[in-house]
């Protein structure tokens, strides 16, 4: 056999050898990590378990940790209350950021199940509304109330046709304002929350609004009381569980 001859076999043989699968991992190559994978990559990245995610109400309905609850299904008002529950709350304070057309149902859902799993209050936000009035303040929600509120404690509302009403929650006679050219008459309620606000020593106040509205009015009657709060008597600003009936006396307040 020619030189030239034994070199071509030999590579041949060489290469026949290297196409086997059959090879063992040396050592060294056994002793090599593999890479983080995708997975552990995704874990790695999560926010500590006691980080809380964001809690929002939109036209859909609720949004919480990146989960959606259609309290019109059958099941939703069960996967809301297990969502909430999950959040990691520890007794503080809840920031909600609500759409100005998030329904009031839906509103009142959340911020119920939110004191239940133990929020002592939850700071509403909301990028959308009138420029004499908070874009965001904390509120309470009913079921959090230990306090036994005076009897002459405001509530505040604005119903169905765009009337507002304020009046005491132990019932009788109030005050309502018609719908103005632009929405609800704010400025004559304005001067009426001054009013009532001032007569009585209370610390608690209540608003809500028809529940065929968008949060935007409940929102925008909270921000009167608080913006016609002259004395800033109020610390406690309610959202009650339930739509009122004006002049009725609320019931199933905390005390």
């Amino acid at each position: 056999m020619s030189s030239r001859s034994f070199l071509l076999v030999s590579a041949l043989s060489f290469g026949l050898a290297a196409c086997g699968s059959d090879t063992k991992p040396t050592s060294a190559s056994a002793s090599v990590k593999p890479t983080a994978t995708a997975a552990t990559t995704a874990s790695a990245a999560k926010p500590p378990s006691d980080q809380m995610p964001p809690v929002t109400v939109d036209d859909m309905g609720p949004f919480i940790a990146g989960q959606r609850a259609a309290l019109k299904e059958q099941d939703g008002p069960a996967k809301l209350k297990k969502i909430v529950s999950e959040l990691p709350i520890k007794g503080k304070e809840v920031d909600l950021v609500v759409l100005k057309n998030a329904k009031m149902t839906d509103v009142m859902a959340v911020v119920r199940e939110l004191g239940a799993a133990g929020a002592p209050s939850i700071r509403v936000k909301s990028a959308d509304g009138r420029g004499d009035l908070p874009k965001e303040f904390s509120i309470v929600a009913q079921n959090k109330l230990s306090e036994k509120p005076a009897a002459c404690s405001v509530v505040a509302m604005i119903s169905k046709n765009l009337a507002t009403d304020v009046w005491a929650i132990s019932g009788g006679t109030g005050k309502r304002h018609v719908k103005g050219f632009a929405g609800p008459d704010l400025s004559n309620t304005g001067e009426t929350l001054q009013k009532v606000l001032k007569k009585c020593d209370s610390k608690i106040a209540f608003f809500s609004a028809d529940d065929t509205l968008g949060w935007e009015m409940a929102h925008m009657m909270g921000g009167a009381i608080l913006a016609n709060d002259e004395e800033k008597k109020i610390t406690t600003l309610v959202l009650l569980d339930e739509v009122p009936v004006p002049g009725r006396p609320i019931k199933g307040l905390g005390g």
